[in-house]
Formats: C-alpha cells, sequence, structure tokens
C-alpha cells in the first residue's frame, strides 16, 4: 500500500533537532466539507451520474415497447396512374359505374365488352387528402420485450452501485489527501523543532569554544548541521503547499482563497473477524454488487436471444379519413391482428451463442473480482493492524529517544560528549519523530482501505481526532 507522495519528504525532515507548532491562517476546512465540495464537481462522480441517468433512460425505454403506440398523420397526393387514382376514389368513397366506362358500353354492339374504358384507363389527375391515426398494440413478441427491460433494470443497478463506488472511492482519495496535508504540518512541527535544537546547538558549541573546551570543527560542524536543518524546513513547506494544492484540486476549492484544513481525521477499524469481513466484502462491496447485476443483464441478454425463435403477435387498429378536399372526407376503419414465425433464420444462432458468451464472461469477471477483493481484505486487515502497533511502537520510541537526547545534550554541555554523538542522537530522534508522523498517516489510509474493500467507506465511519504532537518533549 502507498502512503502517498510525502513519505519521502517525511524522511527528509529526520535530519532536523527542534520545532514548534504550525500556525493555520487560512480558512479552515473540515473533511466532511471537503467530501462534499469533491462530490460536487469531481469528474469521476459526475460520469457516474451521468452512467446513473443514461441507464434511467433505457429503463423507460424498454417500458415503453410494452405500451400501445398511437401514430398520426397526415398525407397530400396528386397522380394520374390509373390503379392509384381508382384506389383514391374507391378510399374516398366516390366511385362510380361511369369510372368502369358505362357510359362507353352499348349493350347493342357485340364488340362493347372488348372496348376500353377511358376514365379508367386514362382518369388525368386526381387528388387526395388523407388523415391517419393508427394504433400498434404489442401482445407477445417472444419475451424480447420483457428480457430488454429485465435487463435495463439490472443495468440501471449496476449504475447505481457504480455510483457509490464511485463516491467511496472519492472519499477514499479525500481522506488521503486531507491527511497528508495533516502529515506535512507534522512534518514542519519536526522540521521546526529540528531547527530550534539546531540552533541552540550552534550556540552551546560557540560557548564551548570560546571557553577552550571544543575546537572549532566542533562548532563548525553544528553550523552545517543548521544549515541542514533550515533546508529540511524549507522542503517541509513545500511539501505543505503541495499538499494542500493537490487538496484543492480535488474539492475545487477556489484558486483565489488559501486552505487549510481542520481537525485530524481517523476511519473506525472494524472489529470483526477476517472471514466474516470477507463475507461482509463479497456482499456489500458495491463494486462487486455492480458487477452481480451485470450478470444479471447478460442473463437477460439470452432470454432476448431465445425470442428470435419464438412467434410474435401483435394487433392494430386504423381510422382514416380521405378526401378530394380537406373539407371533404370519408371515414374508414382496419382492426386485424397478426402472428408471425421466422421459421428458418440461420443468424439468430449467432445472437444466442453471442449472449451465452457474454454471460460466460461476466461471470469470470465476477468471480476474478471476488477472488482479488477477498485477498484485498485480507492484506488490508493485516497492515491495518500492523499499522496500529506501529503508531504505538513509534509514539514509545519518540518518548525514549527524547529523553536519551536530553541526557546526551547534559553530557555535552558539560564536555563529556562530542559534538558526533549529539548530533546523532538528535537525528535519530528527528527520524523516530517523521516515523512517527508516517505512521499516523499510514494508519488511516490502512483503515480507510479495509472499509473501502468491505463497503462502509463513508463519513459517518470518519471521525475527527484530536491532534497529537510529535514534538511534545524535549530535543
Amino acid at each position: 500500500m502507498h502512503y502517498g507522495p510525502y513519505k519521502k519528504s517525511l524522511a527528509l525532515v529526520a535530519i532536523a533537532v527542534s520545532g514548534t507548532f504550525f500556525a493555520i491562517t487560512a480558512q479552515a476546512v473540515d473533511f466532511n466539507q471537503c467530501v462534499a465540495m469533491a462530490l460536487k464537481q469531481n469528474p469521476q462522480i459526475l460520469a457516474a451520474k451521468a452512467e446513473q441517468a443514461e441507464a434511467k433512460g433505457a429503463v423507460s425505454q424498454a417500458r415503453g415497447h410494452l405500451l400501445p403506440k398511437l401514430n398520426a398523420s397526415f398525407s397530400a397526393s396528386q397522380s394520374n396512374n390509373a390503379l392509384t387514382v381508382f384506389g383514391m376514389k374507391l378510399s374516398q368513397r366516390q366511385a362510380t359505374f361511369n369510372d368502369f366506362g358505362a357510359s362507353q358500353f352499348n349493350p347493342s354492339n357485340p364488340n362493347s365488352l372488348n372496348v376500353a374504358p377511358a376514365g379508367l384507363n386514362l382518369p388525368g389527375s386526381y387528388h387526395n387528402y388523407g388523415t391517419k391515426l393508427q394504433l400498434e398494440i404489442p401482445i407477445w413478441n417472444g419475451g424480447e420485450v420483457w428480457g430488454r427491460l429485465s435487463q435495463a433494470h439490472a443495468m440501471l443497478e449496476a449504475a447505481q452501485s457504480g455510483n457509490i463506488m464511485a463516491r467511496q472511492k472519492l472519499t477514499f482519495a479525500v481522506l488521503q489527501a486531507y491527511d497528508s496535508v495533516i502529515a506535512a504540518q507534522s512534518a514542519i512541527q519536526v522540521a521546526h523543532k529540528a531547527q530550534e535544537a539546531a540552533e541552540s546547538y550552534v550556540k552551546t558549541s560557540k560557548l564551548l569554544l570560546d571557553k577552550g573546551v571544543l575546537v572549532k570543527s566542533d562548532w563548525l560542524a553544528a553550523e552545517v548541521n543548521l544549515e541542514k536543518t533550515q533546508l529540511a524546513v524549507q522542503t517541509a513547506e513545500n511539501d505543505h503547499a503541495n499538499a494542500l494544492e493537490n487538496l484543492s484540486i480535488l474539492i475545487g476549492w477556489p484558486e483565489e482563497k488559501t486552505l487549510s484544513v481542520g481537525k485530524p481525521v481517523q476511519p473506525a477499524l472494524p472489529v470483526h473477524s477476517l472471514p466474516d469481513l470477507q463475507r461482509q466484502a463479497i456482499t456489500e462491496n458495491a463494486g462487486i454488487v455492480a458487477l452481480r447485476h451485470k450478470l444479471k443483464a447478460a442473463q437477460d441478454g439470452i432470454q432476448v436471444a431465445r425470442a428470435a425463435y419464438l412467434p410474435h403477435v401483435n394487433a392494430m387498429a386504423n381510422q382514416e379519413w380521405n378526401g378530394s378536399s380537406l373539407g371533404n372526407a370519408a371515414p374508414s376503419y382496419t382492426v386485424g391482428g397478426e402472428v408471425t414465425w421466422n421459421v428458418l433464420d440461420f443468424s439468430r444462432g449467432g445472437g444466442m451463442d453471442r449472449a451465452q458468451a457474454e454471460r460466460e464472461q461476466a461471470m469470470a469477471t465476477l468471480q476474478e473480482a471476488q477472488n482479488k477483493l477477498r485477498l484485498q481484505v485480507a492484506e488490508v486487515w493485516r497492515s491495518a493492524r500492523e499499522a496500529a502497533l506501529r503508531v504505538k511502537m513509534r509514539r514509545l520510541a519518540v518518548q525514549q529517544m527524547e529523553e536519551s537526547q536530553r541526557l546526551v545534550r547534559l553530557r555535552y554541555e558539560n564536555g563529556v560528549e562530542t559534538i558526533t554523538g549529539l548530533l546523532h542522537g538528535q537525528a535519530e530522534l528527528d527520524q523516530s519523530r517523521a516515523e512517527l508522523v508516517s505512521a499516523d498517516y499510514a494508519e488511516a489510509v490502512q483503515r480507510a482501505a479495509l472499509l473501502l474493500a468491505i463497503g462502509k467507506l463513508n463519513p459517518q465511519e470518519i471521525v475527527d481526532v484530536a491532534p497529537v504532537s510529535v514534538v511534545e518533549g524535549a530535543s
């Protein structure tokens, strides 16, 4: 597990020798406020919301295929095609015997039946204005419509779980950035404390040099050490500025405002056993839940593909008005039903094979993710417990090193300890303080990673803690 970009910088300040508390003068924002601001503008959250909205639209679209469709149309046409004109007249109920050439028929003429009726064959241009309302009623489509609706619901639930996962991942990222600022502030405390100690050693060394107790090289060694601590202070301040910049970008903080953070936060540590946590993760991890819904959607895809082998039943009804002018229309209606069955279609077999393959792929993806999650939970559970022990050990080490360095300094001031021993002891003390800062940060991150893995990472599980100084003791 990576503890952020500031672990290296914490080690750099380990050579320092004394410090002061870091003063916050900018507007302080607590952890919950940071999470709320990040959720409003983070691109990943916006993308997750858009995906969820898209899935809702797909559900509405699939549900719409279950309902009747009503289409309205209006047409205006002109034609001199004999068949078309005769059809227009029939739909307008305007056809007459004369359209069949009745006026040309002469019963006394034996050849009258062979006369081509001019009114029928050469009708001239004719107009029709038609208005139509058509109602299409789906009855049964082999389960395709219901399968697509179930598939859309599964994808919506997957998108909702994905949104939850995105929110939890963003909360984790905010916690890392927020506690990185806290760690950087503590590193500045360590660096300033080291600088104060270095300044004190320079003064003490100069006094001892003037008394003839020390040689000049010892005093110069103290001066070099002071320069190192000043550089460490600058490095710590730069790391703090970088941490603030990272947090500012993550939460969308205005560039014209100066940002600082409030109290340190610490996620709660789950008290359940490792097997219980692994079972909880498989059940409640939002990423795993989303994959389950995607598997359900793939299974519904098989039902959709199977519908191609089954008959489809639909009904329709329409009402028409046709006339040679807009105000002269004859009404008519048509009702009917249709059963279609695609008896032979070699392409539908490929659709079924593809749907089954997609289900197998979804099952494999889910199984792989579950296996990885079990391992991840085990690793972060052990790391979180180890981190807690490391914090306790580092805190005791700092106390021990502070007392040891106090005694070394007394011996140095009395001329019975060398500057090398004094600076070596101070370096070890600063290293212990820096390691405590790093351990505190690592513990918070490991706890958060465990909550993220079991699907429980939310602001309610992350509480403020009292800031603990790493430079309380003597130099």
